[in-house]
């Protein structure tokens, strides 16, 4: 009986260090750290002159913004980095219709999450703030 109860504990034992050994295993595969650098943002703002936009932020860059208003086609400006400002402020460059130019100031340092702001600037257009929240899915 005793040979018995020692078998059954040695295989629940063996069947538990298995299960322990396969988590711990597929532990090493998921992502550690937060998870932003793979989420993807867009922050959302509307210029004086009533030009509503959505910049895109993927992969921890500020890709794009996106222009629409009512009456005109959409517009994309691709955004390239071009450097931190004196307060450490990532800056954004790019241009509307090839032409105007287009500035994109991360207020939140490289820090995007829900929330965070960001300032575009349009050459004879001015400034406006954006706010920033996760894509839905």
């Amino acid at each position: 009986m005793l040979n018995i109860l020692k078998t059954t504990i040695c295989k629940k034992a063996g069947v538990l260090g298995l299960n322990v050994t396969i988590l711990l295993s597929l532990q090493a595969l998921l992502p550690v750290g937060p998870v932003q650098a793979a989420q993807t943002f867009t922050c959302t703002g509307t210029m004086r002159n009533g030009w509503v936009y959505t910049a895109q932020y993927v992969n921890g860059r500020f890709t794009q913004i996106s222009w629409k208003r009512a009456g005109q086609p959409p517009q994309v400006s691709t955004l390239k980095y071009d450097r931190e400002n004196s307060k450490g402020q990532p800056i954004y460059r790019g241009n509307f219709q090839a032409a105007t130019a287009v500035t994109l100031v991360d207020l939140s340092k490289g820090n995007i999450k829900p929330g965070a702001q960001i300032s575009v600037g349009v050459e004879e257009w001015g400034w406006a703030r954006g706010n920033c929240g996760i894509n839905p899915k």
